[in-house]
């Protein structure tokens, strides 16, 4: 009877260290992750703040490996709870240790349409007398090398005012194959700042393709995903994600207005816009790798700036982009 026993106990033991174990994983993963999540409140938070932290994302990690041990990509309700929580943590200590900035929104009402043209053959369709802002697509496409806009079915020109929409890029149809470029006249006079607008925006036609991402499609394997769209694993925009935004995606989609994230980041972001989403600081760091020379050290920001150097078409597109500015 002894002897028939020993399995039993060994198996138990066995069992009960590996889950020592893997609570102990999760909870060196959890300290790890609050530190990333806290950013520049790291210094200021109470012992007991960052144990609360710590607790809430130990939970949070149990429940998201059960879910992906099960293949599932897209976070349970239990999880958003848990990352809503943890915002409102951040959001509280951010007020209390940080000072928060103003908090800016477009005002979509006061936009006003101008004009919109076709385009073929990477020139715009012109009815007679209907060239009013032909100089202003020539001097976007004098910004880009040749063939750039290619998939560009339509140019439409607007006005909101100064610095509010400077210009947007979205797809013309629902696969992200073709699409449609919108600039705001009255933002198009400085050449510097709109040759910041051309490159971002452009970069969103770049990393948000048809060959890039795919619509409608949930999400899989890890990749980054918003409502519409998933990227794909070799993604500029996935491979930018999991080099920057892993740790902290949640807690910036917990409250997608606040500006308490940046704050929290700074030193991470190029600028405070870039901290909005991936998709927003991919573009951000885009514009900066074009129109400034290599970064140095190895800071975060450095890294993003550097991180289309890995690709030699990218990097070729720069120096193409450059020459056709003097640069």
């Amino acid at each position: 009877m002894k002897r028939r026993n020993v399995i039993p106990i060994l198996l138990l033991l066995l069992l009960t260290l590996s889950a020592c174990g893997q609570s102990q994983r999760i909870q060196t993963e959890a300290s790890r992750l609050a530190a990333a999540q806290l950013g520049k409140l790291d210094g200021y938070v109470t012992e007991t703040e960052r144990k609360q932290v710590t607790g809430l994302l130990g939970q949070l990690l149990s429940l998201r490996q059960v879910r992906e041990s099960m293949d599932i990509w897209t976070p349970s309700a239990g999880e958003e709870r848990l990352a809503a929580q943890l915002n409102q943590i951040y959001e509280e200590c951010t007020g209390r240790y940080l000072n928060q900035p103003e908090q800016w929104s477009a005002d979509e009402e006061k936009m006003e349409l101008l004009a919109e043209y076709g385009i073929t053959g990477g020139g715009l369709v012109l009815e007679e007398g209907e060239d009013a802002y032909r100089d202003l697509w020539e001097q976007v496409k004098a910004m880009l090398p040749s063939g750039s806009l290619d998939a560009f079915q339509r140019f439409t020109v607007f006005t909101d005012g100064e610095e509010e929409i400077l210009a947007y890029v979205v797809p013309a149809d629902d696969g992200g194959a073709r699409w449609e470029l919108a600039v705001d006249l009255a933002d198009a006079g400085d050449r510097q700042y709109f040759a910041e607008t051309v490159y971002h925006e452009y970069c969103h036609y770049l990393t948000l393709n048809d060959q890039q991402v795919t619509y409608g499609l949930a999400p899989s394997r890890g990749c980054y995903a918003e409502a519409d769209f998933a990227a794909r694993p070799s993604s500029y925009l996935n491979r930018f994600y999991q080099a920057f935004w892993t740790d902290y995606l949640e807690d910036r989609l917990a409250a997608p207005d606040s500006t308490g994230f940046y704050l929290r980041h700074a030193d991470d972001f190029l600028t405070s816009y870039a901290a909005t989403s991936p998709a927003e600081d991919i573009a951000e760091s885009f514009a900066y790798f074009i129109l400034r020379d290599k970064a140095e050290g190895e800071g975060i920001q450095a890294q993003k700036q550097n991180f289309f150097y890995a690709y030699p078409e990218l990097t070729a597109f720069r120096e193409q982009a450059r020459q056709q500015l003097g640069l």
